[in-house]
C-alpha cells in the first residue's frame, strides 16, 4: 500500500495496522483507537492521557481496554513502553526495529520531566562493563536515565 501524499498519522497508522496483518494478528476497534492515539501523540504520553484522547474520540472505550490493548500491542511489538518519574509512558515502536532487537534510550530531566529519545548504541561501553565485570546484562530500554537537561543545568 502506497502512503505517498498521504497526512503522516494515517500513515504511521497504516504501517502498523499493515504490520500487524502480515503477522496474522487481528485489527480491533481498540487498536486501531490506541494506535491512531499514539501515532498523533506528541512524546511519551501516559495510559491516562492515552485513554483521555481515545475516550474522546472513540466514546465508550473504558480505561481497562486501553490499559488491555497496549499491554496486546507492546507483546506485539508496535508499541514499547517507559517508566518515568511521572508514571509509564509509551510510544509506537519502528516494527523493523522490534524484529532485529534494536530500541533507543530514553533520558528524563528531573527538573522539568522533558523526555529525551537517545541512540541504543549510547550505552554500548556500560553494557560490555557490566557484562564484563558483573556478568550482568543491562536492559535499558523500558527506564530513563535521569539528570538535567541542558537548558535546566544552564539555569542552575
Amino acid at each position: 500500500m502506497s502512503t505517498r501524499g498521504q497526512d503522516p498519522v494515517a500513515a504511521t497508522v497504516e504501517r502498523v495496522v499493515a504490520h500487524l496483518r502480515e503477522h496474522g494478528h487481528r485489527i480491533t476497534m481498540p487498536r486501531r483507537a490506541v494506535v491512531d492515539t499514539l501515532a498523533r501523540a506528541e512524546g511519551h504520553p501516559t495510559v491516562e492521557q492515552i485513554a483521555a484522547d481515545v475516550a474522546e474520540r472513540w466514546p465508550g472505550m473504558h480505561l481497562t481496554t486501553v490499559y488491555r490493548t497496549l499491554e496486546t500491542l507492546a507483546e506485539l511489538g508496535v508499541v514499547t513502553h517507559v517508566h518515568l518519574a511521572a508514571g509509564t509512558a509509551y510510544h509506537l515502536a519502528d516494527p523493523a526495529e522490534s524484529a532485529d532487537g534494536a530500541h533507543h534510550v530514553h533520558a528524563q530531566c528531573r527538573s522539568c520531566r522533558r523526555v529525551i529519545d537517545l541512540p541504543d548504541g549510547i550505552l554500548d561501553g556500560v553494557r560490555r562493563e557490566l557484562a564484563a565485570s558483573e556478568g550482568f546484562a543491562l536492559e535499558p530500554h523500558h527506564v530513563a536515565l535521569s539528570g538535567l537537561c541542558r537548558d535546566c543545568a544552564d539555569e542552575g
